[in-house]
């Protein structure tokens, strides 16, 4: 295996961590690096970079091509990612992959990626008029931990993840929230360097305010910078 962490960045991050920028909560200190608060305090996406941020738009898309068991909640994760080079994979993360986790690879090859399993599976999607939704299901108040992966063929690559949305409930700014995200955090710098891998492992859990049988599409926004 061949793994290459943002060691540039990690003397920057050891003061970083906690709480993320614009509500985000739970950011990782590797292959990070903080973006200064702008406008309002929190980090904006460039001025040129149009999102849709329609997830209330494109929930009943996700409900009519899914299924939901009457006791469990099913989770979509939607990349606005259209600017970038490459489009956002969503595999599900092994079982003893930490949380927040960030790396990055000189390979390609996912059997080189510990942070998918050893046989990679790539959640189900439903397609949309923009970025598709990834989905899975969890129960109320289980865990279900992913990991986003980037395979990147240009030279080394800086974006950022912006905001985060979601329909019917988005985690945020809440001291009780329906769904607890941790993180794909905004106004972090994260890297996918050429030819290789980048992957973080991220996770959403629903608690008690969640009905069994719901159905959630979260909705994050990335650009380079």
């Amino acid at each position: 295996m061949s793994e290459e962490p943002n060691r540039t960045r990690r003397r920057v991050l050891q003061s970083i961590c906690g709480v993320g920028i614009a509500g985000l909560a739970g950011c990782n200190s590797t292959g990070a690096l903080h973006i200064p608060p702008t406008k309002n305090g929190a980090a904006e996406a460039p001025e040129s970079v149009k999102f849709v941020e329609n997830p209330e738009a494109v929930h009943p898309t996700l409900v009519e091509e899914t299924t939901v068991a009457s006791d469990e909640v099913l989770i979509g994760f939607r990349l606005e990612d259209s600017s970038l080079p490459f489009t956002t994979e969503v595999y599900r993360a092994p079982d003893d992959a930490e949380v927040q986790a960030t790396k990055t690879y000189e390979t390609q090859d996912l059997s080189n990626v510990d942070l998918v399993p050893e046989t990679p599976e790539a959640l189900d999607t439903v397609e949309t008029d923009r970025e598709d939704i990834h989905y899975a299901t969890t129960t109320v108040g289980e865990p279900l931990p992913v990991t986003l992966v980037a395979r990147h063929d240009s030279e080394p690559l800086d974006w950022s993840a912006w905001s985060r949305t979601g329909y019917p409930y988005d985690g945020h700014n809440e001291d009780n929230p329906a769904v607890k995200v941790d993180c794909y955090c905004g106004g972090m710098t994260y890297t996918a360097p050429r030819g290789g891998t980048w992957a973080r492992v991220i996770q959403v859990t629903p608690t008690e305010r969640v009905d069994p049988g719901t159905t959630i599409v979260l909705n994050w926004t990335s650009s380079r910078f």
